[in-house]
């Protein structure tokens, strides 16, 4: 009985993700924008064909990269955005058949000497 409930769940989970997914986003909706060591936590929203949104930040099926590792790593086990070096990459999240593209900017930390703006 506990296998039949244990692939009950296994099936289920390969159904929420060959739903028709329309679009995928991180929240908030902006730029990422990093200094170098800083830590940002993202939220990776969907919406699929019968217009649900959904939160897949932890969904195994997420797809989530960095185009340059070396200026933002995407650290999956936290669920954040790491500024590594100054400088843009663009951050690809992918789940079923959505795709979307963001921009990250990771930016010099400020000197202790240096005024805010």
């Amino acid at each position: 009985m506990r296998r039949l409930g244990f692939l009950g769940v296994a099936l289920s989970m390969v159904a929420v993700a060959g739903i028709n997914w329309k679009a995928v986003w991180v929240e908030p909706i902006t730029p990422v924008l990093l200094t170098v060591g800083e830590s940002k936590p993202y939220t990776i929203m969907g919406l699929n064909g019968r217009d649900v949104k959904a939160n897949l930040t932890t969904s195994p099926y997420l797809t989530i990269t960095s185009s340059d590792p070396e200026v933002v790593q995407v650290d999956r086990a936290h669920g954040a955005f790491v500024g590594k070096k100054p400088g843009h990459a663009e951050i690809r999240i992918s789940f079923s058949e959505a795709t979307t593209l963001v921009k990250a900017f990771v930016r010099e930390k400020k000197s202790p000497l240096e005024k805010p703006q």
